[in-house]
């Protein structure tokens, strides 16, 4: 049965990057919590988060698309990659089952970007959105789209290979949808979960990494204000956040009635109600601390990283073991 959950929902209840994030505000005293198995865990997980993460994803790239389809109209068309782009941060936060398996990030968010290969590509581009499987990716995707429309002026060429891009993206929504729904269809039994299970706990793992390290800490520490992600276009913060709000979906849902797809509640659902409390004390903490990281205040970025690092340490040093798992790593994960 395919699940269809409205665009505008998912958005206040995964991430809130815009405004008031799920967590803004303390999670009410549990009083009891399901017992949960791991295939409970994978298919509430499915409904509750991917596949919504997937579907806003999927309507955002449909809108680029369709929006580059009648020309480079830049404020509309620049809005509308936004909102691509932020839906790919919160859908790629954890990046499992379709997004590994299509090597998704590759695809639509190789970065950092390069110019001079995006240039060449314009120059001498594909008949259609199918020939750009021929160009490395470098030339493709999120970070090539923003290059190009933050041109002061793009021109004709650059417009049209703008286009392309985004049918392209679009494309690869679509199919990163039809995946998950896929997967939503299968009869999960305590087998079949269970290595979903233990990939899930990793990407959520190194999901904390990408985002401390990566798009933080190596930015931060070259010391090029070009280096920050999304800092073409000015969205370095908002794109933090919305990271965030993804690891932040996933970790505890967005309360008490909408948990059970959470990695929180599961713990409950294990009567593991100590370790729930310390996440739900990381994630409240960690939500200050992203909302307040900014690439010109320094140790705002340095106090996220920690945070990031604690509460990374907790999912390691005391959450693996006692749900007998492993953090492992993917070509994801990033250097």
């Amino acid at each position: 049965m395919r699940l269809l959950i409205d665009r505008r929902r998912w958005l206040t209840l995964g991430a809130g990057v815009l405004c008031h994030a799920a967590w803004a505000a303390p999670l009410p005293p549990r009083i009891a919590s399901p017992a949960l198995t791991q295939s409970d865990f994978v298919r509430n997980g499915l409904q509750l988060h991917f596949i919504p993460a997937a579907q806003a994803f999927a309507q955002s790239t449909a809108a680029l698309r369709d929006q580059l389809a009648t020309g480079c109209n830049l404020q509309p068309v620049r809005n509308a990659w936004r909102t691509a782009m932020l839906d790919w941060e919160r859908l790629s936060a954890v990046s499992v089952g379709p997004l590994l398996e299509r090597r998704s990030a590759r695809t639509l968010d190789f970065w950092p970007t390069r110019p001079a290969m995006v240039s060449a590509a314009v120059q001498a581009p594909p008949a259609d959105a199918a020939g750009l499987e021929q160009l490395g990716a470098p030339a493709k995707g999120l970070p090539a789209l923003e290059w190009l429309l933050w041109q002061r002026a793009p021109d004709a060429a650059q417009c049209a290979y703008a286009a392309l891009l985004a049918e392209a993206c679009a494309v690869e929504a679509q199919s990163i949808l039809a995946d998950f729904q896929a997967l939503a269809r299968q009869n999960w039994t305590p087998e079949t979960a269970l290595s979903v299970f233990h990939e899930w706990f990793s990407q959520a793992v190194g999901g904390f990494e990408q985002l401390r390290w990566k798009k933080m800490g190596k930015p931060a520490r070259s010391g090029r204000a070009s280096d920050w992600p999304r800092a073409t276009s000015g969205n370095t913060r908002a794109a933090w956040q919305a990271a965030w709000g993804g690891l932040q979906h996933f970790l505890v849902g967005t309360g008490r009635a909408q948990e059970q797809g959470s990695l929180n509640g599961y713990l409950a659902g294990d009567n593991q109600l100590d370790l729930s409390a310390q996440l739900e004390s990381a994630v409240a903490q960690l939500q200050t601390r992203l909302q307040a990281a900014d690439p010109a205040r320094s140790t705002t970025v340095t106090t996220a990283m920690q945070a990031l690092a604690k509460t990374k340490q907790l999912m390691e040093d005391k959450i693996a073991p006692e749900l007998k798992t492993m953090v492992g790593f993917s070509e994801s994960d990033g250097d």
